[in-house]
């Protein structure tokens, strides 16, 4: 299944926006109050089926020879496609049902002791994080996501769950003998592992509102490595200059920009490329240098 487009209308100061997806992986960068986290919030709206009222949001997807384009508003539904409407149905509850929207984790939470319950759905404040680890991972950390965690975390030897049959506790085996719980993890661990736990559902499509916050530039590229190798459309808001020198063409960074109170976003596009070998400058210092000029709203 592959995302399309993906459109905002009257919510905040997305009054009408539209992203394309010619990449799988987007970052999406622009100065506070731009809209960065009003698309999270609009996915994640999507998601559930549910949205503001006066305002909509959709996406168009394709699926084999099916395409449909769906959208919501209010509490109100409505889809077009070029496929029989069960066909088209399935395609969407199928795309929407499998996409992971993490955005202003609840840390407190996440540190907290947790009780053993089933958790299919990863919140996107991740506050069950840790329940639906064990629930996906069935009460046994893989392995593949301890190497993960290696990774960027060298010190780390071992992590396993200790169940009481009333509350949950994940364990992480550090050097020196060091033990550490949730509770003590450092932030950056533990966004790591619901990032990658979040990749291991494979989902359709991964949506991290500010994504820098907790990651050293190290796990930064890693994870924007780990996205691109999975295959899986993921879509990064981020203030970070660093996140925007980890992309590896300038067709995958869609800038943000208020316009009379207005966000217009435009993908760059591989004009941007010979300004950086002109200039000899990064991605980074080019979009913050005032030289690159945004296109007529």
């Amino acid at each position: 299944m592959e995302p399309k487009k993906f459109w905002v209308r009257g919510f905040k100061s997305l009054r009408d926006v539209v992203i394309e997806f010619p990449t799988r992986l987007t970052v999406v960068i622009g100065p506070s109050g731009s809209g960065k986290t009003a698309l999270a919030e609009a996915f994640d709206a999507l998601r559930r089926g549910r949205f503001y009222e006066n305002a909509a949001v959709g996406i168009e997807v394709w699926h084999e020879d099916c395409r449909v384009a769906y959208e919501v508003g209010g509490d109100k539904k409505a889809m077009v496609a070029n496929c029989g409407a069960d066909e088209a149905e399935e395609v969407v509850r199928a795309f929407l049902n499998s996409v992971a929207v993490i955005r202003d984790i609840n840390w407190k939470a996440v540190r907290s002791l947790q009780p053993v319950a089933k958790e299919a759905l990863l919140l996107p404040d991740a506050s069950n994080f840790i329940p639906f680890l064990y629930t996906a991972a069935g009460g046994v950390v893989p392995e593949p996501l301890i190497e993960a965690l290696r990774y960027v975390f060298p010190s780390i030897s071992d992590m396993w769950f200790v169940d009481d049959g009333d509350m949950l506790v994940l364990k992480l085996a550090a050097e020196n003998g060091v033990t550490l719980t949730q509770a003590t993890m450092p932030s950056g661990v533990l966004k790591t592992l619901i990032l990658e736990t979040a990749l291991m559902m494979r989902p359709t499509m991964v949506v991290v509102d500010e994504f820098e916050n907790s990651l050293d530039p190290e796990a930064q590229q890693f994870l924007m490595d780990e996205l691109r190798s999975r295959g899986v459309y993921a879509v990064l808001s981020t203030n970070s200059e660093t996140v925007l020198d980890y992309v590896k063409t300038p067709q995958e960074v869609v800038v943000l920009r208020l316009v009379n109170g207005r966000t217009r976003a435009w993908r760059l596009g591989g004009e941007v490329e010979e300004m950086l070998k002109r200039h000899k400058l990064t991605l980074s210092e080019l979009i913050y240098s005032g030289l690159l000029e945004p296109p007529v709203f």
